[in-house]
């Protein structure tokens, strides 16, 4: 066909029996945002429907099944369908049928659940079943690790030396500790009872161990013991401590901590590094009484922080345990604060778990963190009578002691 041809077939008019335009369709009405027709499955078999647009609310159950099946979704059985939310459009635009013009009118807009008709275990049989069975079942019997550390933890804090108080003086103090040295033997006995018992003992020296004379001017009109003396009888009963560890276990490690009442100091004022303190110099002096006698305490090994430090931490059965005073923080209720910020600063404790601090004379335990653990000791002293004028709280004495094992800690008792 030439382009003259071609040029005069389109001028000519469209035969009758010629197929005519397809004729535009007008958009179909558009629902809401959120609210189009249709089915979103979830994991579990769990089916969200969202259905057409309705004229009347939904009735019941039935109902809304017929709604849901409306869509060709078959429910499965065992599930049921749920109406889960309702919205009443006054003014919806909606088109009858194809072609026709757009008209408002008010619609129904509704949201569908089809789920299990219940829990796989939730009814009142099953429920009964499972906690009848849970009770029932019989033990699964404790695995032996006869090669796992097994460490008793032993806190002796703030005995104060000297000290004189509501409870007395020194022959009250070596009376007490005393007893709670042969509450420790008892405690250990029973470890052994249940099958708990250690393979370690740790003893952790929390500072304070003399009252001393130059914290306030009291001292020097209610102490009972010269300076030197409140050495002597701190240190005869650190090796008498240390002495029932020693004779019970293959292995003994001692540690100790600066802290404010036995710190070295003239007037109220420190004197020297935070190492010049008369408890880790008492701890020296046992470690030295020891390193004579290798064949009876050569299982006996001592820490004590170095020369510009305050703190310690050890390895105790694969838990980090970091020792300190606690009188670098104003109140129990800061330690938390402080810890994190020895942490940043890559302190001696920066990687302990489990924190142990005295000082404040009573016994408080704190969890911090993702399984950290604040530890306050509580006292071994005759009594902060000033305390007790002060704010009406009286701190009971006692000897902190508790076990870590593979599984962490446990069997934390005052003696």
């Amino acid at each position: 066909m030439s382009l003259t041809e071609d040029l005069h077939a389109l001028l000519e008019p469209t035969a009758s029996n010629q197929s005519q335009p397809t004729q535009v369709q007008r958009p179909a009405a558009a629902a809401p945002r959120g609210w189009e027709t249709g089915i979103r499955y979830e994991p579990g078999g769990t089916m969200v429907v969202t259905a057409p647009p309705a004229e009347r609310p939904p009735q019941n159950e039935e109902d809304w099944r017929a709604r849901v099946e409306e869509l060709g979704l078959v429910v499965p059985d065992g599930f049921r369908v749920r109406l889960v939310e309702a919205r009443h459009d006054p003014a919806a635009w909606h088109r009858d049928a194809q072609g026709d013009d757009a008209v408002t009118r008010a619609v129904w807009r509704c949201r569908y659940v089809v789920e299990p008709a219940s829990s796989a275990w939730m009814s009142t049989g099953d429920v009964d079943a499972l906690v009848r069975d849970a009770m029932r079942r019989r033990r699964t019997p404790r695995t032996a690790v006869d090669t796992a550390e097994r460490a008793l933890v032993v806190v002796y804090a703030d005995a104060q030396a000297g000290k004189v108080g509501r409870d007395g003086g020194t022959p009250e103090l070596v009376a007490r500790v005393a007893d709670r040295f042969d509450r420790l033997d008892d405690h250990i006995r029973d470890l052994k009872a249940v099958g708990r018992e250690p393979t370690a003992a740790y003893w952790m020296d929390g500072g304070d161990c003399v009252e001393g004379f130059e914290n306030t001017t009291q001292q020097a009109f209610t102490n009972d013991l010269t300076l030197t003396e409140m050495i002597r009888v701190h240190r005869r009963l650190t090796f008498e401590g240390l002495d029932r560890l020693a004779g019970r276990f293959g292995r003994v490690v001692a540690a100790t901590c600066g802290s404010n009442h036995a710190r070295v100091r003239r007037g109220k004022d420190a004197v020297g590094p935070p190492s010049d303190d008369w408890g880790i110099e008492v701890l020296s002096q046992v470690a030295d009484a020891y390193a004579r006698n290798p064949d009876a305490y050569g299982h006996v090994s001592f820490v004590v922080p170095e020369r510009w430090r305050e703190t310690v931490s050890l390895d105790i059965a694969g838990t980090i345990v970091g020792l300190a005073h606690g009188h670098q923080f104003p109140r129990p209720e800061k330690a938390g604060d402080w810890w994190r910020n020895q942490t940043f600063g890559r302190q001696p404790i920066a990687d302990a778990q489990i924190l142990i601090t005295g000082h404040y004379h009573h016994f408080r335990t704190t969890q911090l963190g993702n399984g950290r653990l604040h530890v306050q000791a509580p006292t071994l002293d005759n009594g902060s009578d000033w305390w007790v004028a002060r704010s009406g709280e009286v701190s009971a004495s006692g000897l902190l002691v508790f076990s870590v094992g593979p599984d962490g800690w446990d069997d934390l008792r005052i003696l």
